[in-house]
């Protein structure tokens, strides 16, 4: 009987494990749930799409009265380098810290080493005839949906 808990016990825990990390892997921004939240706009009003997605970036009206509305979403992160010295008052003398590259070495802890900057971008933009969404395009490296 109690070799059948302890069974038990451990199913529960694999279990539970498994629903756990279901759970976060389902949380995971994806190009796929970002395709399927655009595709459930198929079919939309202009009014529905812009209510969803807010105010657009751009509105294009085509010579066939089609119209494009582009919605552009960027943002940069800064990306510290790891060469950067934290609390730097804490060295009596920077010759003591930098002593090492003192010598002939092609190496500063100065200009381009402080990091960088990454750029991300999503573009999308959807197709309206006649008021309604009939297809969307979207191109960037920042575009997904949880």
């Amino acid at each position: 009987m109690g070799v059948q808990l302890k069974r038990k016990g451990i199913s529960m825990n694999k279990t539970s494990l498994l629903l756990a990390f279901g759970l976060l892997l389902g949380a995971c921004a994806t190009t796929a749930k970002y395709d399927s939240e655009l595709n459930s706009l198929i079919g939309k009003s202009k009014e529905a799409l812009i209510q969803q997605m807010g105010s657009p970036s751009a509105v294009k009206m085509l010579p066939n009265g089609d119209e494009v509305i582009a919605y552009t979403k960027a943002n940069d992160v800064y990306v510290p380098s790891e060469f950067y010295l934290y609390n730097q008052g804490a060295l009596s003398n920077e010759g003591d810290l930098y002593a090492p590259f003192l010598d002939n070495y092609d190496f500063s802890p100065y200009g381009g080493a402080f990091g960088y900057t990454v750029e991300y971008v999503c573009q999308t933009a959807f197709y309206l005839q006649g008021g309604r969404v009939v297809g969307w395009k979207w191109r960037g490296n920042d575009c997904a949906s949880y």
